[in-house]
């Protein structure tokens, strides 16, 4: 069975140099040997159909994102002219697949102006920018109070006790603020809980990426809300992925 570092250099040099094994591709073959992303290197990552550029070093799109993701499009193939917020966007994966796949208006936020401008060249890569707005953003600092149906957020959700348990390429390569966040990793998904209903129509869901284990502590945290029904989705491992808010009707 080839390492994890042999198919990594194998798909550096399919992607990247066409099948040629170049100076250059062996000098970032050494890179790969000393922990950086093979995506990073190849400058890009598919998910969903959607080619999303690295070119600012946004967070790398994971699996389990894509599964969910997939999962929700998948739910929504019949609804017409939804409007999306893809909160703490990175690269903006979520909203472009969700944008590319469904007839909706998606909006983006993140607070990195990096991102920002690394999520404005991967819409115009993949969806067409008249149905798009970009905010930079701390959570809701500058979102308009509005009428969203869905919000989808992956926030960082790290706890920052755990950083001996994050494999090195990611503590060394990855931004460190859209990893990791205060009170065991849910300091965001807590905002996302407290204010999201004020962003959303009656009956609006918010998707949010979480740990498996913190799954307890966000019952906790719902146990006297008003606000919400709400329920998990599994991911591709059987873990509890995200938590799935559901805004209640106004009386």
């Amino acid at each position: 069975m080839q390492s994890i570092a042999t198919q990594e250099k194998k798909w550096l040099c399919d992607e990247k140099y066409h099948g040629k094994k170049t100076p250059q591709y062996f000098k970032e073959c050494i890179l790969i040997d000393q922990g950086m992303p093979v995506a990073y290197l190849i400058g890009n990552i598919e998910f969903l159909n959607c080619v999303i550029d690295l070119e600012y070093r946004p967070l790398i799109p994971r699996p389990e994102t894509e599964f969910w993701t997939d999962i929700f499009i998948k739910q929504n193939k019949q609804n017409k002219h939804l409007k999306i917020l893809d909160l703490f966007s990175g690269s903006g994966c979520i909203g472009i697949a969700a944008g590319k796949h469904l007839v909706s208006e998606i909006d983006f936020g993140d607070i990195d102006q990096k991102n920002i401008s690394q999520i404005k060249k991967n819409i115009t890569l993949n969806i067409p920018t008249t149905k798009t707005n970009v905010f930079a953003t701390n959570v809701f600092s500058h979102i308009p109070l509005g009428k969203y149906d869905y919000i989808l957020a992956n926030p960082p959700y790290i706890d920052n006790n755990k950083i001996a348990q994050v494999q090195n390429s990611v503590l060394d390569n990855e931004d460190h603020h859209a990893l990791f966040a205060d009170d065991m990793g849910l300091k965001y998904v807590y905002a996302l809980i407290d204010h999201g209903h004020e962003y959303l129509n009656n009956n609006g869901e918010i998707w949010i990426e979480f740990d498996s284990w913190q799954t307890d502590l966000i019952d906790n945290y719902l146990e006297k809300n008003t606000i919400w029904n709400y329920s998990y989705l599994k991911d591709q491992y059987d873990k509890n992925r995200v938590l799935i808010l559901v805004r209640r009707n106004k009386n």
